[in-house]
């Protein structure tokens, strides 16, 4: 059961995130926006999500996940209406922002229901698990937002979402436990010296690493890419949907392959068994002919390794950390949506203008993650080196 709420909750955020994303060009045309100022209408959203996570982890350490949840989905529920209701771009950021401030809850939701009860081969299989289930998520919410839109308008998708918030609000109130009294409460100066000590820890930085710098391709590439393949192959939102459920295929068979080879291989040797995929998409985006089958290659191989990354990703951050679940996810979420984001935002506006720049984006982050593999790699050695030292008579 346990595993399931964790997938309907991490579902939300999926579909917020995905279901939108064929919508930008008409949401764009709509408001008479840039695409440059439309992207950043839906990067507001990744801004509040990720921003939310710094409060709602220690909360969750303290209080208990009953009284998160409800906040979190009834900012939620409050920002999908405003979206759907909007006549506006100030209406339309305003939803967006209350969006993320209420999914920033149901994802570290998703998280600490694993993380806080299992341990070892399970919460690994649990994980695995879950990564395949947002994996099928996000195949399936291009597909709806694309057919949605096309059908109706951009609005529509915006209330379909609202009702499946209501959905996911519904089951969580009924089955989540209710929350026993905190054991502590939540404190400012306890909570800044628990990320100060996260930050400072090696073993966290270069783990969230894995997920952060992906998540910079992620975006940009998430954001870009619906004008460009629109606009270049004059592709309708629901053409759109239907060619990117082959990419997004990718992220199921990471999951799955990653799911397979955990039983063999260490989260930190499956990372580096898909680095070079990343490597290979970058150069498929810089130096092969701009069509529409090269673009779409190059951004599968590059979503399979994201498949694989998530699930070892949060292996490698939670099972060290495991007395403060929340606060680790909430503070990995939080710089993950808030500070790349950002970057994210600049590097859209000032870098990334077709796709061989593209393509030179993801060559230069995929070195970056071989750099970060390296230095954790260096760092195990050397302490199973002291360890045996140790041990040694």
């Amino acid at each position: 059961m346990r595993l399931i709420l964790a997938i309907l909750f991490l579902s939300s955020t999926q579909f917020c995130t995905m279901l939108i994303l064929p919508a930008l060009p008409d949401i764009a045309a709509h408001f008479n926006l840039l695409d440059a100022a439309a992207q950043q209408v839906i990067m507001l959203y990744f801004i509040s999500f990720g921003l939310s996570q710094l409060f709602y982890g220690p909360w969750t350490d303290t209080v208990g996940r009953r009284k998160v949840f409800i906040t979190g989905q009834s900012l939620f529920l409050l920002g999908s209406v405003l979206c759907y209701l909007s006549y506006s771009v100030d209406m339309l950021a305003l939803g967006r922002v209350l969006q993320g401030l209420g999914a920033g809850a149901t994802l570290i939701l998703s998280r600490v229901v694993l993380g806080s009860t299992m341990s070892g081969d399970k919460l690994k299989k649990a994980l695995g698990s879950l990564a395949i289930a947002a994996s099928f998520v996000s195949l399936l919410a291009p597909f709806i937002g694309g057919t949605i839109t096309t059908a109706f308008d951009w609005q529509v998708t915006f209330l379909v979402f609202t009702l499946y918030v209501v959905l996911v609000s519904v089951v969580g109130f009924v089955v989540l436990p209710a929350d026993k009294p905190a054991v502590r409460k939540l404190s400012v100066r306890s909570t800044v010296k628990d990320y100060g000590s996260l930050l400072a820890n090696k073993q966290f930085t270069t783990a969230a690493l894995f997920k952060w710098l992906p998540t910079v391709l992620f975006m940009c590439s998430g954001t870009y890419l619906p004008f460009a393949l629109q606009n270049t192959f004059s592709l309708t939102a629901e053409q759109y949907g239907w060619y990117m459920m082959l990419p997004t295929c990718g992220l199921i068979v990471g999951s799955s392959l990653a799911r397979v080879l955990q039983k063999n291989l260490s989260s930190q040797g499956i990372i580096a068994l898909f680095w070079p995929l990343i490597v290979l998409s970058a150069l498929i985006f810089q130096f092969y002919p701009t069509t529409l089958t090269s673009t779409l290659v190059a951004y599968s191989l590059f979503m399979i390794a994201c498949g694989a990354y998530y699930p070892s990703c949060l292996q490698l951050v939670m099972a060290p950390f495991k007395s403060m679940a929340g606060t680790a996810n909430a503070l990995m979420g939080a710089i993950d949506m808030f500070l790349f984001s950002l970057i994210a935002t600049y590097v859209n506006k000032y870098w990334v203008t077709d796709i061989p720049s593209l393509g030179s984006l993801f060559f230069w982050v995929s070195m970056l993650i071989g750099v970060n593999w390296l230095v954790m790699h260096s760092s195990e050695v050397k302490a199973l080196g002291k360890t045996r030292e140790v041990t040694q008579p």
